[in-house]
Order: C-alpha cells, then sequence, then structure tokens
C-alpha cells in the first residue's frame, strides 16, 4: 500500500463548508461563530505551528474512511462470532485481535467534536452556551440510546417467550427498561451511546482544560495514558463486577475509555502535525502492526488456562492499549489512501458510509439477529468459518440498506440521531425529484414490515445441525428403557454400566418417562461436571 507524501496532506481536506455534513452524533449543527472567531477556508492547509491553534473546522475526508472502517470492524467481532460458542478458544483470539474498533470509534468521535466546536470557543475558553450544547447532545445521542434500548428489550422478551408467565414479564418490565437504561446493557454494544452520553456532559470541561494547557498537550496525553493504564490494570487484576455494576463501572464508563476521547481530542487539535508524522513514518507505524500483535496474542495465550477464551479477550486490559495504538496507526494510513488514491466511486460511498455509520452501528444487531434466524431456518446454521463469512456480508449489506432508508424517513432523527439524509449527498443516478418522496417512506415501512416479520416469525432455538443434539435426542440416545424385572439389577456392581443399572432400578417406577429423564439429568450433569 503506497500512502501519499506528506507534501499531499492538503489533499485530505475539504473545504470548511462542507463541515455542515459531519456524520452524527458527533456534530450537533450549533449556530456559526461569530465573524470574528470564524477560521478561513485554508486555515486547515496551513502548518500548525502553534500547539494551541484552533482547527479549522473544515470536513476531514480520510476520518471519514477511518469512521466507516472502525464501523465495520465493529460489525465483524459481532457477526464471525456468531455461529461459535462463546467461550471457543479459537473465537477469543479473533475477538481480542478485533476489539481494537471500540477505541477507535472513540478516538474518531471526540476528534471530530474538537474540530468542530474548538473554533467557537470565546475568550475565557468557554462554548457561547454551554448548557444548550449538552442539552442537544444529550437529546440526539439520548434520544436513540432510549428508543433502540427499548428495541433490544422488545427482541429479548420474544427470544425468552415462554420462559416465565407473560403477566410476570409485564409486571418486571418497567424496572427491567429503567436498569438496561442505567447499565447499557439493552444490547451488546450500546455501551458506547452511554459513554458518548458521560463524555458530552464533561466535553466543555475538556475544551477548557485544553485550551488552558496550550503547548503542553504532550503532557496531558501522558497524564491521560497512565490514568488509562492504571485503571485498566485495576479492572484485569483488582476488581471488575459480572454483574449489572459491570456496566456502571466498567464497559459503559467513561474512566474505561477516557484516553481515547482525550487523544482524540488533542489530535483533532494538531491533525496536520499528526498526519504527516503518520505518513512520514509509514514504514514503522506498519511494523508495529505485527509487534504489538504478537504481544497481544501472547498474553491472550497465556491468560487461557486460568481464564478460558471468553475471559482472556476481554477488551478492559491494559494491553489494549498498545494495540489499539497500532492498529489505529495502521487503519489511518488506510483511509488516507482510500481518500487519496481510490477511485471517485470508492471515495463516494466512504463518504456516504460515514452519514450512516451511527444508525449502522445501533442496528447492525438486529440485522444479524435476523441472519442468524434465516441461517437456522434454512439448515445452514454451524460452527464453520463460511457461516461466519456468510453472517458478516448478510449483515452489513442488510444494515446498510435498512439504515439507508432509514435516513430519507421520519424516523432517521429519533433513531439515528440525525435529520433525514440531503438526497444531494447519496452516491446514486439522478431521479425525477418527486420520486424520492414516493419511494422513501414505502421503502422505509416495508423494510421495517419485513423486519418485524422474521423478528415475530424467526425460530432462534439452536437447530441439530449444529451437532448439539436436543434434548430428547440425548435421553433417547444415552438412557435407553431400563429393564422391567428388577432381579437383573447387579448386587455388587463393579462397572459404570452397573452403576446406571441400580440408578434405574432404584428410582422410582422403572420404564417411566419421569424415571428415564432424571437418569439423564444426572448423566449429563456428571459429565459436564468433569
Amino acid at each position: 500500500m503506497s500512502v501519499g507524501s506528506p507534501e499531499r496532506s492538503a489533499t485530505v481536506l475539504e473545504e470548511a463548508s462542507s463541515a455542515a455534513g459531519s456524520s452524527a452524533p458527533d456534530a450537533d449543527r450549533p449556530a456559526a461563530p461569530p465573524a470574528d472567531r470564524a477560521p478561513t477556508a485554508g486555515a486547515d492547509r496551513a502548518p500548525a505551528a502553534d500547539p494551541g491553534r484552533k482547527p479549522g473546522g473544515g470536513r476531514v475526508r480520510q476520518i471519514d474512511a477511518l469512521r466507516v472502517l472502525s464501523c465495520f470492524s465493529v460489525i465483524t467481532v459481532h457477526a464471525v462470532g456468531a455461529p461459535f460458542p462463546p467461550d471457543s478458544i479459537g473465537l477469543g483470539e479473533t475477538s481480542f485481535l478485533l476489539h481494537y474498533s471500540r477505541e477507535v470509534f472513540f478516538f474518531v468521535s471526540a476528534l471530530v467534536l474538537v474540530r468542530t466546536y474548538y473554533p467557537r470557543l470565546g475568550p475565557n475558553g468557554r462554548l457561547p452556551d454551554e448548557s444548550g450544547f449538552r442539552l442537544r447532545r444529550l437529546r440526539m445521542i439520548g434520544v436513540p440510546y432510549l428508543w433502540w434500548t427499548t428495541l433490544y428489550l422488545a427482541v429479548s422478551i420474544f427470544h425468552t417467550r415462554g420462559s416465565e408467565p407473560f403477566s410476570q414479564t409485564l409486571d418486571d418490565l418497567p424496572l427491567r427498561w429503567l436498569y438496561l437504561v442505567a447499565t447499557g446493557n439493552g444490547s451488546y454494544h450500546m455501551y458506547f451511546l452511554l459513554v458518548t452520553l458521560q463524555y458530552a456532559v464533561a466535553f466543555p470541561l475538556v475544551l477548557r482544560l485544553l485550551r488552558r494547557t496550550q503547548g503542553r498537550h504532550g503532557r496531558v496525553l501522558a497524564v491521560s495514558v497512565l490514568l488509562q493504564l492504571a485503571t485498566l490494570a485495576c479492572y484485569q487484576w483488582v476488581l471488575l463486577p459480572d454483574d449489572g455494576w459491570r456496566g456502571v463501572l466498567g464497559d459503559a464508563s467513561l474512566p474505561a475509555y477516557q484516553f481515547w476521547l482525550v487523544g482524540g481530542a488533542v489530535a483533532g487539535l494538531h491533525l496536520e502535525q499528526w498526519h504527516r508524522w503518520v505518513v512520514s513514518h509509514r514504514p514503522l507505524v506498519l511494523a508495529a502492526v505485527p509487534a504489538a500483535a504478537a504481544v497481544l496474542l501472547w498474553v491472550y495465550w497465556a491468560q487461557v488456562p486460568t481464564r478460558g477464551g471468553l475471559g482472556a479477550s476481554s477488551p478492559l486490559q491494559p494491553i489494549m492499549v498498545l494495540w489499539s495504538v497500532a492498529a489505529l496507526g495502521a487503519l489511518y494510513l488506510l483511509a488516507v489512501w482510500i481518500m487519496e488514491r481510490g477511485a471517485p466511486g470508492l471515495k463516494n460511498a466512504f463518504s456516504y458510509l460515514a452519514q450512516l455509520s451511527f444508525g449502522v452501528y445501533l442496528a447492525h444487531p438486529m440485522v444479524l439477529d435476523l441472519v442468524l434466524a434465516v441461517l437456522r431456518r434454512t439448515g445452514l446454521m454451524a460452527a464453520s468459518v463460511w457461516v461466519s463469512v456468510i453472517a458478516l456480508v448478510l449483515t452489513v449489506v442488510g444494515t446498510v440498506a435498512v439504515c439507508s432508508a432509514l435516513h430519507r424517513t421520519p424516523l432517521s432523527l429519533p433513531l439515528m440521531g440525525r435529520a433525514r439524509l440531503s438526497p444531494a449527498r447519496v452516491p446514486q443516478p439522478r431521479l425525477p425529484r418527486t420520486m424520492p418522496r414516493l419511494v422513501s417512506v414505502p421503502t422505509a415501512v416495508l423494510a421495517l414490515s419485513v423486519l418485524a416479520v422474521l423478528l415475530v416469525s424467526g425460530d432462534q432455538t439452536p437447530p441439530a445441525e449444529t451437532g448439539t443434539p436436543s434434548w430428547e435426542e440425548t435421553v433417547q440416545a444415552s438412557d435407553p428403557v431400563p429393564p422391567t424385572d428388577t432381579a437383573d439389577c447387579p448386587a455388587d456392581p463393579a462397572t459404570a454400566a452397573d452403576l446406571t443399572a441400580i440408578a434405574d432400578c432404584s428410582g422410582g417406577v422403572a420404564g417411566t418417562p419421569e424415571a428415564s429423564s432424571a437418569s439423564s439429568a444426572s448423566g449429563v450433569a456428571s459429565v459436564s461436571g468433569g
């Protein structure tokens, strides 16, 4: 891969006028700054000699590509592991390598926020309307958070239907919903929004810190990374709760990711300098990836004997800082290459997908759930790499299609955190002006209808094709009908078969389903315990 020289860095910046199209929820389009503080159109192209220089606020095209790459890395983590048992050793290894995605996603969000709002700071280092900023951000992120938490709760209720009386489910519903909202456990990816909400509240304070530490941002980063390492070390070796408190104190807490948010903010202020360093040190950046991956895998395999595949692949470990920094550098180089050397169609596709990225992130677990349901109903579900690839491709295509349709409807704002997508920014052939209006709403309704039908009719139980026998098959294979003549029971058992025969003879009425099931259950328990 050949990346352009540092002198070409100006080619990765668009005019400041395109900043209004930045992807939500990273910019909520506040009022323009006063004219005396407005940046010039060429501000981003000038060398960043002053460490505290206000960024120009122009749209950075390679950051669009970086956002898309990190978003689809998240989908890959969830899709490739779906057909495999959660404690699979190979799955844990793959997931551990892909867990950089959440850190990069936080980094990009903070970078775009700083480039949008730092130029609006007043002489006192404050935003003109900090309370208004917080309210806008909380509304933009909080409304989709509440909607998607509710939707995933409904999906969870559907999957667990029949496990308890429906009346009890209704009684527990309000408290259960509040618990999911408070902990970020509505789905396995909702922690991101809860952390982003916390960052929205703290962001004005971050801007003040950056203004007051002009010329000393390197020290700010050093302190931040030390705090990050200490926090992750505490999670790994001291305390990380396994219940609902894990979300509040761990996965969905701001301290768990503060370095990536601070680092993204500092990078947003010094984007030209950072860009030039990464591009000019391309061999070093790329060489760091296999070295960091080797260290990461060594840590993983060292933990497998004591923590298992699932515990050893936890992203809340100090080693993830090293690996995520290396992955960030490589992904950034790839993003620059896409926007500098890629075909025009590829650039347009990444720019468009960047606008869908927040919605794609929110919706992809639901689409993945539908894909897995279809694979089960068609008998294709199996613990196979090919099934993982199929699930990934179908999830990506289906999620992009659903979000593209939603972005053209009034549902875009409550579900995706932004207003309807501007037709002028959609890479598609020209159509009569009335066509998008006639097609958009029916398309969205059709997509949601298919979504609902598949959810309601999908069979979510693992089939026999996966290699896991059903309960009835287990009983039939391991517990044949015992003899009715108790005289055949051995008096002095010496083998396991004799012990099984005694269990059949002594447990209730021989030959009844109750006795057979009890014997089978004890046998399964003994095997799993060993």
